[in-house]
């Protein structure tokens, strides 16, 4: 008497709008699934689209079989066909609200599928619930082309999340690149020491000299420390992009400073003078620099010599310039070699 007294309570029991219902899947359609409610009079179904986020609905139903135990929202009382309609996307959306807030309180990183590009963002979903990425958080630098990024799945983290305001839950890209960036950069300074010798690539040029990264941190190589010969600029020496081998000369790990040379991995030029040279040969070089009194030819990077104006034609010249240019070629003989005060004097008319 009692069983069928508790029965008779069920059947009479009436639903009610969020209400959650456990049922029996009794039979599978295309575009429905009949739930079988034990102890309700009426039962109920759920449509296809109410199943679960679109991207997930084939993957959920091929899950699926008759006679399985399913949960699901009530979102209407009573249909045409004297069903109650019941959604399972409701059902999850709630279980992946609570995720949700749980991945914002422990400040986990998570995956999203971005479905949208917007002016101010991407629109992306978790589980079928929409999430918001901003501009500004989508990427270390700006991203000009958003729509690339539809259809791709990116990892993210919430920077906020609201229940009550579900158009309020944001996610950021930016702070996790940034902390593996800050990561990388630690790793790189912790690696470092003076004197090591390194591979690096050239990323920019100032007037000073050439910034070159190492796995992720940024070091100067000032225009002294590029090359043994007198330059203006980088760029008569470097390009952007390419990958070089330089020595640190200078390191400060607190201050974040690195300090580059191209040029220490060569001998001091003069270091090897008596080597190379030898007063009275005859030696090519390239005219660098005209003055009044006479031309300055390059050797090789850092060794210069003068041709005084006397030493330059057998004919007589009031200035270099009437017989040289510069980044011609000549030929001179070596008149004297001071290698205390770094001095080559040359004559080309003595070649001639």
């Amino acid at each position: 008497m009692e069983e069928q007294l508790t029965l008779m309570n069920e059947m009479d029991r009436k639903f009610r709008i969020g209400d959650e219902i456990e049922g029996e899947i009794f039979s599978i359609k295309s575009d429905e699934i009949v739930i079988s409610l034990v102890g309700y009079k009426i039962d109920g179904i759920i449509p296809i689209k109410e199943l679960a986020a679109q991207d997930r609905v084939n993957e959920v139903l091929s899950n699926l079989n008759i006679g399985d135990k399913i949960t699901a929202k009530v979102i209407k009382l009573k249909n045409e066909d004297n069903y109650v309609v019941l959604s399972r996307l409701e059902y999850e959306k709630e279980e992946t609200l609570f995720k949700l807030e749980e991945l914002f309180k422990s400040g986990e990183n998570f995956d999203v599928i971005v479905k949208e590009a917007k002016e101010k963002g991407l629109v992306a979903y978790f589980n079928g619930v929409r999430i918001f990425i901003p501009s500004s958080q989508i990427d270390v630098r700006y991203v000009e082309d958003k729509n690339a990024l539809v259809n791709t799945t990116l990892t993210v983290r919430l920077i906020d999340f609201s229940r009550e305001n579900l158009s309020k839950i944001v996610a950021s890209r930016r702070v996790i690149l940034e902390e593996a960036k800050l990561q990388k950069e630690q790793a790189t300074w912790d690696s470092l020491n003076e004197g090591d010798v390194v591979k690096a690539e050239v990323k920019r040029f100032t007037k000073f000299g050439a910034f070159a990264e190492i796995n992720g941190v940024d070091g100067l190589i000032h225009l002294s420390q590029i090359s043994w010969k007198h330059i203006n600029s980088c760029d008569e020496i470097l390009k952007i992009g390419e990958i070089i081998d330089v020595k640190i000369i200078g390191l400060d790990k607190e201050q974040k400073k690195l300090s580059l040379s191209i040029k220490a991995l060569t001998p001091e030029p003069w270091s090897v003078i008596d080597e190379k040279y030898t007063e009275g040969s005859a030696v090519l070089g390239k005219v660098v620099r005209i003055n009044d009194f006479g031309a300055f030819v390059e050797l090789e990077p850092g060794i210069d010599g003068l041709v005084h104006i006397s030493k330059i034609s057998h004919d007589h010249i009031k200035h270099p310039s009437e017989v040289l240019t510069i980044g011609e070629e000549v030929k001179c003989i070596i008149l004297s070699i001071d290698k205390e005060n770094r001095k080559i004097a040359l004559s080309i008319k003595d070649a001639q």
